[in-house]
């Protein structure tokens, strides 16, 4: 999906981002012991890619992580600035790091790629390696199936990608897939994956 029906999707008054999404993370979420658990194993700063409302991105800031966010929808991005005053979130898209120098050790990917679909996440991922440390290291979630196929989302469509298609695709970009979680009684699953200079 182009990146401005994105936006305007998100930036939409019939969009409610604290109902939907919410602003802070509680003690009872279910992924913190996995997302705190691979912040705490990164060597250096993360970048939260389509950081949305903040929440990931304040909350791994309050336990003491480099953390900037990175969210192409304005609205989400005054609404994480006014939640986390403290945090620099950059309004922009993925496309846009190709401009930036800078390097990441971590990149963040909570669901933030779920609206991309063949056509759109080869190059995605590829813009997310090339501003990675080699070495660098990914957690990205996702909806998962058996075939790659647009499902309902409340704001937007999504995708579903099967886990070896998109284990492929990140290989492609110049990733390497460390580990992978998929019960395919549910839709959600998750990776990491580390950059590295081989897959370049």
């Amino acid at each position: 999906m182009a990146t401005d029906d994105l936006s305007q999707a998100y930036n939409s008054p019939n969009f409610d981002p604290e109902a939907l999404l919410g602003t802070i993370i509680s003690a009872d979420d279910p992924d913190r012991a996995l997302i705190e658990s691979w912040a705490a194993n990164v060597d250096g700063a993360i970048l939260d890619v389509g950081s949305g409302t903040g929440r990931w991105t304040g909350h791994l800031a309050n336990l003491g992580h480099r953390i900037e966010g990175l969210e192409p929808a304005t609205r989400l991005v005054e609404l994480a600035r006014q939640t986390h005053p403290s945090v620099t979130f950059h309004h922009g898209t993925i496309a846009d790091l190709s401009d930036s120098p800078k390097r990441w050790a971590g990149i963040l990917a909570w669901y933030s790629l779920i609206h991309m679909g063949p056509d759109e996440l080869p190059a995605t991922l590829a813009s997310l390696r090339a501003v990675a440390e080699d070495d660098g290291v990914l957690l990205m979630s996702f909806f998962s199936g058996p075939r790659l196929e647009p499902v309902q989302h409340p704001v937007v469509t999504a995708y579903r990608w099967p886990l070896p298609d998109i284990t492929q695709a990140l290989e492609h970009a110049g990733f390497e897939v460390t580990d992978s979680h998929w019960d395919p009684r549910f839709p959600h699953a998750y990776l990491t994956a580390e950059a590295s200079k081989q897959n370049l």
